[in-house]
């Protein structure tokens, strides 16, 4: 399979993400890549927060989803 190269995606993002693959798959753990990942997740949690105050799509979507049938 050919590689194709992705720009979008910052390095740094995919090298994460093809480490939690590789855990997944080989039913591994890495308690200091979850502790960082984690914390990066909560800031990321946290800064949506702030600018966008709390967010309730799954409720209109599932709403929506009712009303369609």
């Amino acid at each position: 399979m050919k590689a194709i190269e992705n720009t979008t995606i910052p390095a740094d993002a995919l090298t994460d993400l093809e480490h939690a693959l590789y855990l997944h798959t080989t039913g591994q753990r890495d308690l200091g890549f979850e502790k960082r990942v984690g914390e990066q997740t909560e800031k990321i949690r946290q800064e949506i927060l702030a600018e966008h105050g709390v967010l309730n799509v799954a409720v209109d979507l599932v709403r929506e989803g009712r009303d369609e049938e």
